[in-house]
């Protein structure tokens, strides 16, 4: 009987482990992905300001020149209205602070099936306790999580691949 708790307790952290370790990567790709439109962002403000508008003015002779200035102009203002009204910092401090809270788990739980490799025959009521207390971190850190336009199946698909690519080797068929 205590080899199939055994066997339960290592499934369990497999399960959590894996789950901890895709969110993470989830939350990482949406950091990046906020923080890339942010310095876009930022970047086209900052050419197209009042105080770069007069190098504007000076392409604004060139042939075509003008077209690429009021398009750059145009993005830039739609991007600046937006990015406050995305809330764009917010995301990418809330996507950052899931993301730790996610490599916290993971290494626990790395930790967990780590110390049950190195002792086969662990005490099962601890590990389940210990194992209990990182699941309940890991149901407040799903809690946590908002909603997310740009986190679709696509890039859930992209992620489950490259994850599957990173722990193959922990990967019981």
């Amino acid at each position: 009987m205590n080899s199939d708790i055994r066997d339960y307790l290592w499934n369990a952290s497999f399960e959590i482990f894996y789950d901890c370790y895709f969110e993470e990567i989830i939350a990482d790709r949406l950091v990046h992905f906020w923080s890339v439109v942010d310095d876009i962002t930022k970047w086209l403000v900052a050419i197209t300001a009042s105080s770069s508008a007069v190098a504007g003015w000076a392409l604004w002779t060139g042939h075509g020149y003008k077209e690429i200035w009021l398009l750059l102009s145009m993005v830039a203002s739609l991007l600046s209205i937006t990015h406050s009204s995305l809330g764009i910092q917010g995301r990418i401090k809330t996507w950052a602070e899931n993301k730790k809270a996610f490599v916290i788990l993971r290494m626990e739980f790395q930790a967990i099936r780590q110390d049950m490799i190195i002792d086969p025959q662990f005490d099962s009521d601890a590990m389940k306790k210990r194992i209990e207390s990182a699941r309940s971190s890991y149901q407040d850190a799903m809690s946590q999580l908002s909603s997310e336009s740009f986190r679709s199946e696509k890039l859930e698909l992209k992620v489950q691949i490259k994850l599957n690519e990173l722990i193959s080797d922990q990967i019981e068929v």
